[in-house]
This record gives C-alpha cells, structure tokens and sequence, in this order.
C-alpha cells in the first residue's frame, strides 16, 4: 500500500516540477515578445530590455520558489510515509505474535 503513496507522491511532485517548467517557458516568451519589438523603437530600447530582464528575473524566482516549496512537501511525504510504513510493520509483526 505504502508503494501506492510513493509512486502518486512521485507522479504529483513530477508533475509540478514539470507544470512549472512548462509555464515559466510560456511566460517568458510571451512577455519576450511584445518587448522584443519596443526594443526596436530606439527611445524605448533600454527601457524595453530593463523591463524584460526584470520580468525574466521575476518569473524564474517565482517558479524556483515552486519547485523549491515542491521538493520540501515531496520530502517530507517521504518521511511521513517511511514512518506509517514502519509503523504498519510494527503493528504487523505485533499482531502475529
């Protein structure tokens, strides 16, 4: 049972991480985008660059924040799940004697 908990543990942490990736990826893009082309308007060239690396910057943090908060909860689960597991055995071998 407990390999049940591990293995969906692992497919939702997975699939944050992964989540996160994907949507950090989006979100650069589609700010690149609009201030690629304001970059091309001389006045607005290093404004346009600020903005984006700020936004870039911003965007990485959050989602490292994401997949930090991620792995903590994961390894927590671990702990936890190794100390029901310990305890089922426990129980277990108490039981047959």
């Amino acid at each position: 049972m407990m390999e049940r908990w591990r293995g969906a543990k692992a497919l939702v942490a997975d699939t944050i991480d992964q989540g996160s990736r994907a949507v950090e990826r989006l979100q650069k893009e589609t700010a690149r985008r609009p201030l690629d082309l304001l970059a091309r308007i001389p006045p607005l060239e290093v404004p346009a660059k600020g903005i984006l690396e700020i936004h870039h910057l911003l965007v990485s943090n959050t989602h490292a924040m994401i997949r930090l908060v991620n792995r903590v909860v994961a390894d927590t689960l671990d702990v936890v799940i190794d100390m029901v597991d310990k305890r089922n055995e426990h129980a277990s071998r108490s039981a047959s004697q």
